[in-house]
């Protein structure tokens, strides 16, 4: 190091003090005997003070030129005893637990606990027990004649069961409404109908309990987001530190599983994970599963490459890659196939001024598209494509049933969600959905249809051409319109004066799709917008975190990449939301 030092030191010296090699070897200048000139100068030296001066002052400089020198040159051998390393710097930002800070200039901005947003405005008349609302028919009634399924219809686009499974870990990701304490609206079961009032009473209600409320600045009600609004993987790791604390291994940056991969079981037996919902049915828990092990094999290779690293630095950095991995997923291979390719505007980078908060036209109707995609029975396949050993599952078998799950593992279950062809969307929903949601009639069985239509009430959504209006979009003013699917017109018009009273998550179902849209021009505008305000206003977004090979490596992932390095599965489609039997006729 000495002598590329002095190398270094002559250089850089010698234009700056005149100074040639020679003389610094010779000592000719001030101080370089190992004398201070203030000793010199009490030894009866000749030399006068400016001299002495101006000695001290060239050597100060060159004393300070060396230590710079030197601290350089150490530098340098460092990085070259260390290839490959890069001078340390402040750990990359990750998403707070609960959201906050997110926004710097507005921090609570997609966090936990935040209001829906009234994008559009709300109206109380058809609000629970409003003038409007009294006068609808009952959600069942609406359920029984527009949504009663007669037959099976595949989507238009052949997609399989891990499309709408993935909506809806989705939806876990970004929206979760708190019950009210217990405050009621029932929905009033018709006389006569032959799950819910097998006995002819005309007196059956079906439970329904209300959204908490809070008072908003404008002095209406506001629902409340209990999740963060980011995609943000919340529903793995938790809203909320208890939660993300409480599934942690503490422990080289992994998330607890046992022996087989499997979460954590709390004391009812149902699976633990950053979300409540996870053990709704057994193919979201299939999803959770998976994804808990994904983090945990990036947490493997982040300590691998970084064995310096602790196990908070390793978890969060796994956190963050985790995150961007299910933006990733969402943005490139979802959205392009529920709303076309060319549905979202191009990206700019964040905006402080975009808000993320979840809409409520959104969660509440939009949104819940795919309940009518969902099939009666979960297949569960080996690798050749063949009906396990323990046999298929009925989808209303499966609800809070861990069980179905543990018994053959994950693996089986995401073979038959990847092969299945989803059904359509449209209005019409199964049995297991409208009247088996969670056990049988009589028994805890609910109807699905009835609960999304009282919940627009509840949240006091506007009518269909009300939102209409608000979006810029012409009214209908008729059941004939070619706006509705065929039959559906009809349909409607037994249970709705007209097209004004007409639910908002039913109307968003009942419309011909639009373009390459699998929705109709109601629910893709409202989505449209929702799904660019949550990637605009994230500080965060993984486009703007990562860069170069990362980011190519993040927008060329799919969701196929993720089960097969996490699972035993071989044989797999590039493409898992399309449906391994797309060669068959698209029903358009």
């Amino acid at each position: 190091m000495s002598t590329n030092f002095i190398q270094n030191f002559q250089r850089q010296s010698q234009p700056q003090n005149n100074f040639s090699q020679e003389s610094i070897k010779a000592g000719q200048f001030a101080g370089a005997t190992g004398q201070s000139s203030f000793g010199s100068s009490c030894s009866g030296s000749s030399q006068s003070a400016p001299t002495l001066l101006l000695g001290n002052t060239v050597m100060l400089q060159l004393i300070i030129q060396l230590i710079q020198l030197l601290l350089s040159q150490l530098s340098q051998q460092s990085q070259q005893q260390c290839p490959g390393t890069d001078t340390p710097t402040q750990a990359p930002e990750n998403y707070s637990v609960d959201g906050q800070g997110n926004n710097k200039q507005n921090s609570g901005l997609g966090s936990t606990g935040e209001n829906y947003e009234r994008v559009l405005a709300s109206d109380s008349s058809r609000g629970i027990g409003g003038a409007t609302e009294t006068t609808l028919s009952s959600a069942r009634e609406i359920s029984n004649t527009v949504s009663d399924q007669v037959e099976s219809t595949e989507n238009r686009k052949g997609l399989s069961d891990l499309f709408w499974l993935w909506g809806q870990f989705l939806d876990h990701d970004i929206t979760l409404s708190g019950e009210s304490h217990g405050e009621a609206a029932n929905i009033a079961i018709p006389q006569g109908d032959p799950w819910f009032d097998p006995f002819n009473t005309g007196t059956a209600e079906m439970g329904f309990t209300r959204s908490e409320t809070v008072v908003g600045a404008d002095g209406q009600n506001q629902q409340v987001n209990h999740i963060t609004s980011f995609i943000d993987a919340s529903n793995i790791y938790g809203s909320d530190q208890e939660t993300a604390d409480s599934l942690r291994e503490f422990s080289g940056g992994k998330m607890t599983v046992n022996e087989s991969g499997m979460m954590p079981k709390n004391d009812e037996g149902h699976y633990m994970s950053g979300d409540v919902r996870a053990n709704e049915n057994a193919g979201l828990t299939s999803m959770h599963t998976l994804w808990v092990r994904e983090h945990n094999r990036v947490a493997e290779e982040i300590s691998q490459e970084n064995p310096e690293f602790s196990d908070e630095e390793i978890y969060q950095d796994a956190r963050r890659v985790v995150t961007a991995e299910m933006q990733a997923v969402t943005y490139n291979e979802f959205i392009p196939l529920l709303l076309g390719d060319e549905a979202l505007d191009e990206y700019d980078g964040y905006d402080e001024n975009v808000n993320p908060n979840i809409s409520s036209s959104f969660a509440t109707a939009a949104y819940r598209f795919g309940h009518s995609m969902i099939s009666p029975t979960i297949l569960r396949l080996d690798e050749e494509g063949n009906e396990i050993a323990e046999g298929n599952l009925e989808l209303r078998d499966a609800f809070f049933n861990p069980e179905s799950v543990t018994e053959a593992g994950i693996d089986p279950i995401l073979r038959g969600a990847s092969s299945q062809t989803a059904q359509a969307i449209d209005t019409e929903v199964i049995d297991d959905l409208r009247n088996f949601l969670f056990g049988p009639p009589g028994a805890g069985g609910l109807d699905l249809v009835s609960l999304n239509i009282q919940r627009g009430r509840d949240h006091e959504l506007p009518g269909y051409n009300d939102a209409r209006e608000q979006m810029g979009l012409s009214r209908i003013e008729s059941f004939d319109d070619p706006i509705w699917k065929d039959g559906v017109g009809e349909k409607l018009s037994q249970v709705y004066n007209s097209p004004d009273d007409v639910d908002l998550w039913v109307a968003g179902l009942a419309e011909n799709y639009t373009e390459d849209s699998m929705v109709g021009e109601t629910s893709t505008q409202i989505m449209k917008e929702q799904f660019e305000n949550l990637r605009d206003g994230d500080r965060l977004w993984y486009e703007n975190q990562f860069s170069g090979e990362e980011l190519d490596k993040l927008n060329n992932l799919s969701l196929s990449d993720i089960i097969q390095r996490n699972t035993d599965i071989q044989n797999l489609q590039s493409n898992v939301m399309v449906a391994s039997n797309i060669h068959q006729s698209v029903v358009v």
